[in-house]
């Protein structure tokens, strides 16, 4: 029985490392997308493919049990699922930058990227 229960933990610290890593991997694709914003409010190429990824997020987020990283991501969602007009959304914009910018910064520190 205890070989049972270490194999599953064994398995939850796989599954909880490439969650890690690929919420690690999207965060920065988010990022990326959100300095394309900056340039181009109207790139609705980088708004797909940055809430796909939030989608993707807020999942791994979810299981990972990282409470901001989840709230920023559903926060980025709803800002930008549909958007039309991205000019009147320019502080929105600037926020989840910054707020997207501390996330990689964070997330790389603690894989030892930086």
């Amino acid at each position: 029985m205890g070989n049972v229960r270490y194999y599953d933990m064994a398995l939850i610290e796989t599954h909880k490392n490439l969650f890690f890593e690929e919420c690690s991997r999207l965060t920065r694709l988010v990022f990326d997308c959100l300095q394309k914003l900056e340039k181009n409010p109207f790139d609705l190429d980088a708004i797909d493919r940055m809430v796909n990824a939030a989608d993707v997020i807020r999942g791994g987020a979810k299981f990972l049990q990282d409470e901001d990283l989840e709230l920023n991501s559903k926060m980025l969602i709803e800002l930008f699922k549909g958007a039309q007009d991205v000019q009147d959304r320019k502080k929105e914009l600037e926020m989840m930058l910054g707020r997207f910018r501390g996330l990689v910064n964070q997330t790389s520190s603690r894989s030892g990227l930086v």
